[in-house]
């Protein structure tokens, strides 16, 4: 039997329509569809993933030049984000509700990373996000459930028991389970730390309380210790978001009430280097790579760095987990300058006891003036699924060689 293509076929079947000088076409079928040069407005979608069998969602998410905000980009044909809906060039406008265009990528990158094994996307064709820039209209006009900037966000507060107690009471609110609001005491160590009145417990040392009863809540706070962190939110702004289907979480919290924040270094190289060494050790939940042994007088010092600082991320790309070697050649790569985001011990601790990266909160006061190389097309990495080796107090020499060498070439 002889075979066709699937063109001809189409074209044996094709019905012909007697032309009605009514109707003024040929085929009446096709009145009743659209008109084809119709333009319509622009209209977000929402992609919900659940992570796979490899614990990934299947897309990578990069910043790039020629485009504002966040990209969709490789999404794995038959991953999570393709069955979801996700496409190649999807801008990305929230995470989980909140809105996230105009946020550093590098902070974006960590509420997708803190959303668990449930991603919540709110995406824009490409098409549909430059006819919105063409326009000169903002993504936020076309998002109903936006939180508005102006509504209370979530805060983290650290309450410090000194010998009297942390300073508040629980109470369930209208006895559903999960849902507790907190008397705070006068001049107790709750309201030292910011803690509003009658404000709703949402987590307690980085652990949602939504499915607690009244005496494991209780149980959780008695084993803190002398410390205990609470994520709350004011009880007027629940309301709020309960009206738009956001539930409020660690990745709303605002950032300008916490203790310890992500500082960024530019560091300028000299005839000496940069001035620091950089060491891999051991610490809470891991290991991780810290700054050691400043020469006074130097570049390091002179940027702000702290003797036992640990490095978040180099010229925009998120460290953690990357092998030392790695981190090294980035720095490398760098040649006579590079950008460094760091935190304080003490943060690196308070971040670590709650089980969040400190780069889910890092802000850039300073955005309008990133420099090219953080302007950089950069994709969210991979966790780094290899054991990583202590590495000795060479690590200095090592990186300002490598430089040299770099530089002579």
């Amino acid at each position: 039997m002889k075979k066709t293509s699937g063109i001809q076929d189409g074209l044996e079947l094709t019905m012909k329509f007697p032309f009605n000088p009514k109707l003024g076409i040929d085929n009446p079928a096709l009145c009743l569809g659209e008109d084809p040069g119709t333009n319509p407005e622009p209209a977000a979608r929402v992609c919900v993933l659940r992570k796979d069998a490899d614990s990934t969602f299947g897309f990578h998410m990069r910043m790039e030049l020629d485009r504002d905000g966040h990209v969709i980009r490789q999404v794995v044909p038959g991953g999570p984000a393709h069955l979801a809906g996700l496409k190649d060039g999807d801008q990305v406008l929230q995470i989980n509700g909140e809105y996230v265009h105009e946020q550093e990528h590098i902070r974006v990158v960590q509420k997708v990373k803190a959303s668990g094994s449930r991603l919540s996307l709110t995406v824009l064709d490409e098409a549909s996000y430059e006819k919105l820039r063409a326009d000169k209209m903002s993504p936020i006009s076309i998002l109903s459930n936006y939180i508005p900037e102006s509504c209370p966000r979530p805060k983290l507060c650290l309450v410090r028991n000194e010998g009297k107690g942390f300073g508040f009471t629980t109470s369930a609110t209208g006895g559903v389970r999960g849902t507790f609001q907190l008397t705070v005491e006068d001049g107790g160590a709750a309201q030292k730390a910011g803690v509003p009145q009658g404000a709703r417990l949402l987590e307690v040392n980085g652990e949602n309380i939504v499915s607690f009863t009244m005496s494991q809540l209780t149980k959780k706070v008695q084993q803190s210790g002398s410390r205990v962190v609470l994520l709350v939110l004011d009880s007027s702004a629940w309301g709020e978001y309960e009206s738009r289907g956001v539930t409020p979480s660690l990745a709303f919290a605002e950032t300008s009430s916490l203790l310890y924040q992500p500082r960024k270094l530019h560091l300028v190289r000299c005839p000496q280097g940069y001035g620091f060494l950089l060491r891999q050790e051991k610490c809470l939940g891991g290991h991780g790579q810290f700054l050691r042994e400043l020469d006074p007088g130097l570049p390091a010092e002179v940027a702000g760095m702290r003797e036992g600082d640990r490095l978040l991320a180099v010229n925009g790309q998120n460290v953690e987990g990357l092998e030392h070697d790695d981190i090294v050649s980035l720095i490398q790569a760098s040649g006579k300058q590079v950008t460094l985001l760091v935190i304080s011990n003490e943060g690196d601790r308070f971040y670590s006891e709650i089980g969040t990266s400190p780069l889910l909160f890092y802000e850039d006061k300073n955005r309008d003036k990133v420099s090219k190389v953080d302007k950089m097309s950069r994709e969210l990495p991979s966790p780094a699924t290899t054991q990583v080796e202590e590495t000795s107090s060479h690590a200095r020499t090592e990186i300002e060689n490598k430089a040299a060498q770099k530089s002579e070439e």
